[in-house]
């Protein structure tokens, strides 16, 4: 198979930086939009009883 694609160090580096600045916005774009919704369907912070080490 001539013109086989070899990834370097570099091309790896730049692709796992693109996953990470993507996985990380879309983590904040969809947290910002889950505090934007309606009192009902907001993120609920859990129980005392289920997370004793968060008091």
């Amino acid at each position: 198979m001539p013109n086989s694609f070899i990834p370097t160090l570099k091309w790896h580096i730049k692709v796992l930086a693109v996953l990470l600045v993507l996985t990380a916005g879309a983590f904040f774009i969809f947290s910002w939009v889950a505090n934007k919704l309606p009192p009902q369907y907001q993120p609920k912070a859990p129980a005392v009883q289920t997370t004793p080490w968060l008091k």
